[in-house]
């Protein structure tokens, strides 16, 4: 119904020359999605042409991860305000000190 209704108002603004005002999604749906193929593109590049091997590439995101792991547990046990963040500290210290290369 609102799309027959949709028909002829269109159908009306083209018969006087004018165009259907365009809503804000009309312009800000098809930039999001270029935006987010190119970032995805850009990261698959980026990987594929990154002067390391597999393997240390996997490496330093997998102690990227943990380190952020390790703030993020940290935090939430200091605004929790127990005694579990220095228990925390020292079970990540012990896991990254066990990692190659630290």
């Amino acid at each position: 119904m609102f799309e027959r209704a949709r028909d002829y108002s269109d159908a009306a603004l083209a018969a006087v020359g004018l165009q259907p005002r365009r809503t804000a999604t009309d312009y800000l749906l098809p930039v999001v999605g270029i935006f987010g193929v190119g970032l995805l593109v850009g990261a698959g590049l980026g990987l594929m042409l990154a002067p390391k091997r597999g393997t240390e590439l996997r490496g330093d995101i997998g102690r990227g991860v943990r380190k952020v792991g390790a703030r993020l547990r940290r935090r939430g046990a200091d605004e929790l305000g127990g005694s579990n963040g220095q228990a925390l500290e020292d079970d990540d210290s012990d896991v990254l000190s066990a990692v190659p290369g630290r």
